[in-house]
């Protein structure tokens, strides 16, 4: 089948052949431009920011049904699980999912488990956490801490500096939620080394990471140049459409996109990867930056060498659709519609050598 690869090094595109031999997939360049169904194929999509733990959190989703049906080949937990609870996130979510699952590791032992893991001091364990890291490298990628008023109550600034310790005993970096203050921006923001992750960097609410002119405050501006990371994260209330239009307008796009799935927002705002970056798609994001955000920004960011080095073993393909006459659209956390434009619909993935489609979804 003819197919245009999209590359999200050189952020190019170019026709190319797409053939099984023997039980194997070739890609070779090709001189048509495209085919009929106008397919395209990229390096395997990474949602680095969804909540995974069923059946033992109260909002955590299947592996599988966001992930590789999606066309999702890793999803990243964030922070679902701490250290009292990742044995069981190791044994009954990701070891048998077919779809691949790393984790941010909460610093709060209790994980999600309540949604208050923080009320009581004796659950965050800083040596035990660093521990639980250190001994779980291959899926663990680092310590979880949610630092907004709602989540931490009267502990204020206290669950990050705990989670900066145990971050620097093993060595790894942290992802810290933000939105709701106290602690501020500025705050949080001051803690966060070079690597450390900020999610629902366009989030909306009461003190924007942005200007009106989509230049960062001069709280993130000192923590970019410091190499703090951006994630999208867009989640059920921190995708704000017009503070992420206003940051792609003044040139920011280093940033990565991911969901922040959970079971209040998959049917809606969110609802899965390749609809939160049709939004971008939809903000004037090229196509080809778009895939470069979901597949080698988080593959740098998370240490995983090679990914998508091999597009005939493990691969993405997907198509470009224009919305349905009487098709809802596509709507931030905030319920402000995006523009009109072609949506991503991912419609198989290679993985490990084999093609499996996907069903389409409704």
């Amino acid at each position: 089948m003819t197919i245009t690869k999209v590359d999200p090094v050189t952020l190019r595109t170019e026709p190319c052949e797409l053939k099984e031999r023997y039980g194997r997939y070739e890609l070779t360049p090709s001189l048509q431009e495209k085919d009929d169904r106008q397919l395209y194929i990229s390096p395997p999509w990474i949602d680095s920011h969804v909540h995974c733990f069923y059946a033992v959190t109260s909002f955590g989703l299947s592996p599988d049904t966001i992930g590789y049906r999606q066309g999702v080949h890793l999803l990243v937990d964030a922070g679902s699980s701490g250290a009292e609870t990742f044995a069981a996130f190791r044994r009954f979510v990701a070891d048998p999912s077919r779809t691949k699952v790393k984790a941010f590791l909460n610093v709060s032992a209790i994980g999600h488990v309540s949604m208050r893991e923080y009320f009581d001091r004796r659950l965050v364990d800083v040596s035990r956490a660093a521990q639980t890291v250190k001994e779980n490298r291959d899926i663990l990628l680092g310590i979880k801490v949610r630092s907004s008023h709602i989540i931490v109550e009267e502990q204020g600034i206290w669950p990050l500096e705990q989670a900066v310790k145990a971050a620097e005993m093993a060595d790894c970096p942290i992802m810290v939620h933000m939105g709701e203050n106290p602690p501020s921006n500025k705050e949080n923001l001051a803690l966060l080394r070079g690597g450390d992750i900020v999610s629902h960097c366009f989030h909306g609410k009461q003190e924007p990471l942005w200007k009106a002119d989509g230049t960062p405050t001069q709280e993130l501006k000192e923590a970019l140049e410091r190499g703090v990371q951006m994630d999208t994260a867009h989640g059920a209330a921190s995708l704000d459409r017009d503070i992420a239009q206003a940051a792609l307008d003044a040139g920011f796009d280093n940033f990565s996109i991911s969901t922040d799935l959970h079971i209040r927002n998959v049917h809606g705002p969110v609802r899965s990867l390749a609809d939160t970056m049709s939004k971008f798609l939809a903000l004037g994001m090229p196509l080809a930056k778009v895939i470069r955000s979901v597949t080698t920004i988080p593959a740098a960011r998370f240490g995983l060498d090679g990914w998508g080095s091999d597009l005939t073993k493990n691969a993405t393909l997907f198509r470009l659709r224009e919305p349905e006459e009487g098709e809802a659209p596509l709507v931030d956390s905030t319920g402000k519609a995006f523009a009109a434009a072609p949506r991503i619909e991912p419609v198989a993935v290679l993985m490990d050598g084999k093609m499996i489609e996907l069903q389409e979804r409704k």
